[in-house]
């Protein structure tokens, strides 16, 4: 098992990054460490790459941490396993990136929404890490905090610059994502009912449990959604998955992986201006 370093950014990939050999295979890019596995109190990781990126190091692990052994439900989730390794590593600012559906009807396939706020329908995620931690015997403090601000408005004006300079098409600076449990799409009913009629703009499956332990252990978060494919119902039914998603991947991840490596480039790991740092606080509970 590799040990864990101290790294101030990280990246966590999703369907937007598959295929691209991010960040290995990207001028400028220096891979300090590669299939670094790092163990922890809920069970080894899956692999990450540890690089360097004009003088910034990140960590980066590949579709959320999940793989065949690992999944994203509790428990021993992926998002525990891989939000331990950030907390250790002292992260500050965390990039994460995921394929999307579009539930509002003006949203087609290639637009990048780097949203603002979330509605969680999870049943199955971790919600305190700390609190896992301590259910593994840790000696750990626990921490209480606030979504005023669930996305951080800097790393968001990054990641909507970078998107345009990456060639996207359309590129919207706001939105609302919902999370859906997965892994399986969504019916055209629970689109019309679920979605749709709360105002959810898009609809995708990994944001949860990120957004929630990146506030925890006191980072920012922002997260580039590509729509990938309409929500069923939505405008038109006829679409296969296994072709849709391959070549929509094809298309879009290496445009995705360089809007990332923008913001790395943009992002400053110490400021502190935004504010998301403030919204948590020491719990009462030991």
């Amino acid at each position: 098992m590799a040990d864990i370093p101290q790294v101030e950014i990280a990246v966590l990939g999703g369907s937007t990054t598959i295929g691209a050999k991010f960040p290995r295979d990207y001028k400028g890019v220096k891979v300090i460490g590669d299939n670094l596995v790092f163990e922890t109190p809920f069970g080894p990781t899956a692999p990450f790459t540890h690089a360097r990126y004009k003088g910034k190091e990140f960590l980066y692990v590949d579709f959320h941490g999940i793989t065949r052994e690992i999944r994203n439900t509790q428990p021993d989730s992926s998002g525990e396993r891989v939000f331990y390794v950030l907390w250790r590593a002292g992260v500050k600012k965390i990039l994460g990136t995921a394929l999307c559906g579009s539930t509002n009807r003006l949203l087609d396939p290639g637009d990048a929404v780097v949203p603002d706020d979330f509605v969680d329908f999870t049943t199955k995620r971790a919600q305190m890490l700390m609190v896992s931690l301590q259910d593994k015997g840790l000696d750990v403090q626990r921490y209480n905090y606030r979504l005023h601000q669930p996305m951080c408005p800097t790393l968001s004006r990054h990641l909507v610059e970078a998107c345009t300079a990456s060639g996207f098409p359309r590129v919207f600076k706001r939105g609302i994502v919902g999370v859906s449990e997965g892994p399986r799409l969504e019916s055209p009913a629970e689109i019309r009912l679920r979605w749709q009629n709360l105002g959810i703009d898009i609809v995708t499956m990994n944001l949860v449990p990120e957004v929630f332990f990146a506030r925890e252990i006191g980072a920012c978060y922002a997260a580039l959604e590509l729509v990938s494919n309409y929500g069923e119902g939505l405008v038109d039914p006829r679409w296969e998955g296994s072709v849709a998603f391959s070549e929509f991947q094809k298309r879009w991840s290496r445009p995705s992986s360089e809007a990332l490596l923008r913001v790395i480039e943009a992002m400053n790991p110490d400021d502190e201006s935004c504010g998301c740092s403030t919204h948590r606080w020491e719990s009462i509970l030991l």
